[in-house]
């Protein structure tokens, strides 16, 4: 709500109704009040003003009395008691109060920090217990002083832009303020005090913003003044200030043009200037120069002392600048509309041509009007006439105004017989002249007269070939101007007089055009041809010459070629005519079949030609020719005439008739029409192809016999010939119709094929094809070869030992041989019974030694030989079979071990456990047993110990086989987890010239799963392969032809235990010519190894020398050795070390565990000779870190850390590969879950392949060779 300061002071309302006598009591209340309140106080509290965040005190203080017992306390603006206390802050009002008194009589009302909440009345209350209470009050005025002055509309220090006289409102707001301070305007230090207005709002915190609006009309002589708005408040001494600077638009004044120089004529050709000036105006006006509503490129400058802005463009005057206007125009945004001001120029410039019209030719006593015409000039020009090179008096001259200046004409009439004529011509000239130049033109008036009778030469022989090129030359003598010539053809009857006629070249092509193609395209053909018969004109002397160069054409024959000649003077063409005579042959020839109902040629059917020709001359005569007839090559038949007629023209239509018989040969045989005339220079043929019909016939010997083997494939195309084309093929197989497939075999027209051919698609395939005229039959033979098969086998027998035994084989081949059915065991071929060449049967005495397996094979020779297998089982007491790696078991403390036992028997056995002759239970919470039937007389048992104690290491297990004829038995000991034993029986199960197939038998496998590491080098080579697997077999690729290699191989199982290396086998690859190059060096070497037997001995006793000075520093390094593994075999215990296993030289080392560390006493650097790798099965290297032992297995056990060296030598190669064979095992995707599942799964060497790794030390190189993946066949873990 806004309170103007304009009301006046008074009483409300309210005041005047109130009731005498009630206002007459509160003053004597109130004077009472007044009077008690003041007659005890010795200091009353005053009122005070503070600005906020300030602190006041209120004063209090009674007057002392002999009893000095004063209750006192204050009331503060709110009404509320704030009590009774002593001296300090009082509670509430966020600590801000507080009582200060120094005596009893006294208390003072402190407050601090005051705020605009505190503003207003407090009371001093004090009660004397004699004299009664006391009251004292008094105000607090919080004072609030201006921190903002600002315009409503406007930034502070803007600049305001306003109209010229336009009223301009201009408000000023100072917010939040108490008391209401003075605001006062200034412009340019000038107090502003007409049209100010004030007023106020207030705030419900007592303060108030005040608002004060200034109104003025400013006019351009206030532009760029500054209007101060100023707040002044005198209880704070506070004075502010904002500021805002008037910016007045006014329009420029009037534009004065002028022309620099004024000069009295300007001429064409002059250099001109203008200039445009202005004076005042804001913002600053434009001055540009306009012509014709363009504006010109031009600029303006700028008088800082004068502020005339002037414009000045100058340009180079033209007749086109005569009475042209330039305006100048000045314009800035508040102008409205642009001031203008006009400049019109005048120009004066020469005529810059005349024009001249009239006749050209006149006959001889005729006259010739002239006009002479100037173009536009300034001032006017005057006209002057010279005929054949003398004045002549000047006729009357008009003027006439144009838009840039005047025009002058003139007329004269010349008369041809009262001049002197030389040269049949008159030569007319005007001249137009003003004071700036002039201009003048000539004008030739010709004399004609006509030419004699045109003359044609060059059609002395009127007889002429279709195509020859004849030159015809047309002359006309005199006239002048000389006769015009041009050809033509027709005639005369058909002329038409004031007709234009077509001329001879294009009446040639139009015409020929008319019987070929459209209207348009003769026109279009008229203008691309008229070289090809086109007249050259020429001029010899007073004669004029025209010379055609004719092409002969068909439609010329007996017709008229005419000559005319025409000029000026002549009414009609002079015309002169012959006549031609054109041979020409036919342009086609056609054959067609003289039945016109019936197109088709049947063999042996009577037929009949009919060749035509259309428009010769002279008449054809027409001859026939066959090519490739077989009786009738390149004979000529001269046929029979049938037709010979006149065309329009005047040619000669001709056709001729030809009888034959055709035959098959006939088919595609071409026929040749021939027209000829001895007065032609060629003849003209066509040609037609025979089409006979006949039936299919094959081009193939019936039968058609294909043999195949049993998954081959086959195509056989049968070429049949007939017309037309077959439409109709039907096959058969053994007499029954088949659509496109049967079995394998798949019929597509004529061809036939099969695909991965099976036994049951032979047969005999019978093709039938047709078409409209008949049909024909071939048959083909397919017979399909396969390898021999076995369809019936006898079944195992279990026979008693001595009882006759009868084992059949039958057997099934395409092609079936003798004897192709034999029976084999262990490799060796038994004596048979055959009956025919499909079963063959053997009779066996039942022993012991008879039994086992059969083998029948059946082979024809086709393929691969098929075989059958059988048994033959003869009662036998149960027999234990030896298996090395059965021999024991081994298990972790708290783990579980697997004891196997293997036997032979028949019929079925029964396995039976002991463990200290004690019968094991099946299924316990301590064992479980598995039985498997390997084979038909094959069993193993399993035995799985669980949880195994201290105690089981102690004892041994019993497995016992027993069937109704017998017993066996195998005692296993339980041991704990140790290295496994080294493999044994490597060999060489196949070679070639670049791959070494080997194989071993594993042993006992330490009680964890095992790999097999196979090392090998060539011979005099110090490169060392090591190769890594789960099989027990591996194939070796990649390596050099005719070359030894020593082969040596180990085991490693799960723990990290490895047996010693094997000792060294020689193995070869192949040479060149396919032999064993180990078996030949063997002999070579046996002829020299007496040789180096002397050296030994002498050898030895340096040996012996050499190994008792090296012993001192070996029992050192052993020392070493036993440092490092007690830190390994520590750290394993901890998890914080992860073993190693190092590769040396090969070696044969009968030692499971190496204590002497022979190696120099050197950091494992780059002289380190030990190469320590991790491959992954996709030859990655990645460190692994293995669980050799579970947590349980090393309560009571402590084995020392072992540490696996391949040579116990000092001779180490640098040099080591270690390979990656990806087959047969995936890669999986992480290791360590593979060594942890192998330490939770039980010791069973007959489970499926497992990954295992060698490992690397994160704090060591690897000095791996290359590795050559293209050596191994195998898994690489």
């Amino acid at each position: 709500m806004l309170f103007w300061r304009t009301e006046k002071p008074g009483l409300t309302k309210t005041d005047s109704e109130v009731n005498p006598m009630i206002l007459l009591a509160k003053l004597l209340w109130l004077y009472g009040s007044i009077h008690l309140s003041t007659q005890f106080f010795l200091e009353s509290p005053s009122n005070l003003s503070t600005i906020a965040g300030e602190s006041i005190t209120f004063r209090c203080a009674a007057e002392k009395s002999p009893e000095p017992i004063v209750y006192s306390q204050w009331k503060s603006n709110t009404g509320s008691l704030l009590g009774y206390h002593q001296e300090g802050v009082l509670p509430g009002h966020q600590g801000r109060f507080s009582y200060v008194k120094q005596n009893a009589e006294e208390l003072h009302l402190k407050i601090t920090h005051v705020n605009l909440d505190d503003d207003g009345e407090y009371e001093c209350q004090m009660l004397h217990p004699e004299e009664g209470p006391i009251r004292a009050k008094a105000f607090l005025n919080i004072l609030v002083p201006p921190q903002l002055v600002y315009f409503s509309n406007y930034q502070p220090n803007s600049v305001i832009a306003v109209k010229e006289n336009t009223a301009l409102n201009i408000t000023c707001v100072v917010p939040n303020v108490k008391p209401e301070p003075q605001v006062l305007w200034y412009m340019d230090g000038k107090v502003m005090s007409r049209d100010v207005k004030q007023a106020s709002m207030p705030h419900l915190n007592k303060t108030f913003t005040v608002y004060t609006s200034l109104v003025i009309q400013p006019g351009r002589n206030d532009h760029g003044k500054v209007v101060t708005c100023e707040v002044v408040q005198k209880e704070t001494d506070t004075r502010i200030t904002t500021n805002t600077t008037l910016d007045v638009l006014f329009p420029p004044s009037e534009p004065t043009v002028e022309i620099i120089g004024n000069p009295s004529v300007l001429r064409a050709g002059d250099n001109v200037t203008i200039a445009c000036a202005v004076t005042g105006g804001n913002p600053p006006p434009d001055v540009f120069w306009y012509h014709e509503n363009k504006r010109l490129q031009s600029h303006s400058t700028l008088d800082t002392r004068t502020k005339e802005i002037k414009n000045v463009y100058s340009f180079i005057a033209t007749q086109n600048d005569n009475m042209a206007e330039y305006e100048c125009r000045a314009n800035n945004s508040h102008s409205g509309n642009a001031k203008r001001k006009p400049l019109k120029l005048e120009v004066n410039y020469p005529p810059a041509s005349v024009e001249l019209f009239g006749e050209s030719n006149i006959r001889y006593g005729s006259s010739a009007n002239i006009q002479c015409k100037s173009l536009p000039s300034n001032p006017a020009s005057q006209i002057t006439w010279i005929i054949n090179g003398r004045s002549v008096p000047t006729p009357t001259q008009r003027e006439f105004v144009v838009e840039n200046g005047i025009v002058s004409s003139s007329n004269i009439s010349v008369h041809s017989n009262e001049l002197s004529v030389e040269a049949h011509q008159i030569n007319v000239e005007c001249i137009a002249t003003n004071p700036d130049g002039s201009s003048a033109k000539q004008h030739l008036i010709k004399i004609i007269a006509p030419p004699k009778a045109p003359r044609i030469t060059g059609l002395e022989d009127r007889k002429f070939f279709e195509g020859d090129v004849v030159n015809v030359t047309c002359e006309a003598q005199g006239g002048n101007p000389l006769a015009e010539l041009s050809w033509y053809r027709g005639s005369e009857k058909h002329h038409v007089k004031g007709k234009k006629k077509m001329k001879w070249s294009q009446v040639i092509i139009f015409e020929k055009c008319l019987l070929y193609a459209s209207y348009f395209f003769c026109f279009i053909l008229l203008r691309l041809c008229d070289s090809v018969n086109g007249a050259h004109n020429e001029v010899a002397g007073f004669s004029s010459y025209s010379t055609l160069a004719l092409r002969v054409d068909r439609t010329m024959n007996t017709q008229r070629l005419k000559c005319e000649a025409t000029n000026a003077a002549l009414d009609e063409p002079l015309i002169e005519s012959q006549y031609l005579s054109v041979y020409y042959p036919p342009r086609r020839v056609l054959i067609r079949p003289a039945e016109s109902s019936d197109q088709r040629l049947l063999v042996n059917k009577p037929a009949r030609l009919v060749c035509g020709t259309l428009s010769s001359n002279p008449a054809a005569q027409i001859t026939w020719q066959f090519s490739r007839a077989v009786d009738d090559d390149n004979k000529v038949h001269l046929g029979d005439v049938s037709l010979n007629e006149t065309t329009r023209d005047n040619g000669f239509n001709v056709e001729n008739v030809l009888s034959f018989v055709p035959t098959e040969d006939y088919d595609g045989t071409i026929v040749h029409c021939i027209a000829n005339h001895p007065e032609w220079k060629h003849s003209v043929n066509t040609s037609f192809p025979l089409n006979v019909m006949f039936p299919p016939k094959m081009l193939v010997n019936d039968p058609v016999t294909v043999v195949m083997a049993e998954g081959d494939s086959f195509k056989e195309n049968l070429t049949v010939r007939g017309n037309p084309a077959v439409s109709l093929w039907q096959w058969r197989k053994n007499g029954i119709p088949f659509d496109h497939t049967i079995g394998r075999v798949f019929a597509r027209g004529a061809v036939l094929s099969g695909k991965q051919l099976l036994s049951t698609d032979a047969g005999v395939y019978t093709l039938t094809a047709t078409n409209n005229v008949g049909s024909t039959n071939i048959t083909i033979k397919l017979a399909v070869e396969y390898s021999a098969r076995i369809t019936s086998i006898s079944t195992p027998v279990i026979a008693a030992t001595g009882d006759t035994v009868l084992l059949e084989c039958e057997a099934d081949g395409e092609p079936s041989r003798p004897n192709m059915i034999n029976w084999y065991k262990n490799g060796d071929i038994l004596p048979s019974l055959n009956r025919g060449s499909k079963k063959a049967i053997i009779r066996l005495n039942a022993t012991e030694q008879q039994s086992g397996e059969y083998t029948c094979k059946a082979d024809n020779g086709i393929g691969v030989p098929a075989e059958g297998k059988t048994f033959l089982l003869v009662n036998s007491a149960p027999r234990v079979l030896p298996v090395a790696r059965y021999a024991k078991t081994a298990g972790i403390l708290g783990g579980i071990a697997k004891a196997r036992c293997k036997v032979y028997a028949v019929p079925v056995v029964e396995f039976v456990w002991e463990k200290d002759e004690q019968l094991i239970k099946k299924n316990s919470s301590k064992y479980s047993i598995v039985n498997t039937q390997i084979d038909y007389s094959t069993y193993e048992s399993t035995l799985w110990i669980k949880n195994i104690v201290p105690d089981d290491y102690t004892k041994t297990v019993k497995c016992i086989a027993r069937n109704s004829f017998g017993t066996d038995s195998l005692s296993i000991p339980i041991i704990p987890p140790t290295s496994p034993e080294e493999p044994f029986n490597l060999t060489m199960t196949n070679s070639t010239l670049n791959t070494i197939s080997v194989a071993w038998e594993p042993r006992f496998d330490g009680g964890s799963d095992q790999i097999f590491e196979i090392k090998y080098k060539k011979q005099n080579d110090d490169l060392i392969h090591l190769v890594n697997t789960t099989h027990t077999n591996l194939r070796l690729s990649g390596l050099a032809t005719a070359n030894t290699y020593y082969f040596q191989i180990r085991s490693i199982n799960a723990r990290g235990f490895a047996s010693s290396w094997t000792s060294p086998v020689i193995f070869a690859t192949l040479n060149e010519d396919g032999v064993n190059i180990a078996m030949v060096q063997n002999r070579e070497l046996k002829i020299t190894r007496y040789i180096p037997i002397l050296l030994i001995g002498f050898v030895s006793i340096l040996l012996a020398l050499a190994i008792a000075c090296c012993f001192g520093c070996n029992r050192n390094k052993k020392r070493k050795l036993r440092e490092k593994t007690e830190m390994a075999r520590t750290a394993i215990n901890g998890g914080d070390v992860r073993q190693v296993q190092m590769y040396g030289t090969m070696h044969h080392d009968g030692m499971t565990r190496h204590d002497i560390d022979d190696r120099p006493d050197m950091s494992e650097d780059e002289h380190s000779v030990r190469t320590m790798i991790e491959v992954s099965p996709n030859g990655y290297m990645q460190p692994i870190e293995p669980m050799l032992y579970e947590s349980t297995g090393l309560l009571e056990y402590d084995y020392q850390t072992r540490s696996y060296m391949g040579s116990s030598q000092g001779s180490h190669p640098r040099n080591i590969t270690y390979a990656n064979v990806p087959y047969p095992e995936p890669p999986q995707p992480s290791y360590h879950s593979n060594w942890n599942s192998l330490q939770r799964q039980s010791n069973n060497n007959a489970s499926p392949q497992h990954h295992l790794s060698t490992f690397i030390n994160p704090n060591m190189g690897v000095r791996a060779g290359p590795i050559n993946y293209a050596q191994l066949d195998g898994d690489l873990v």
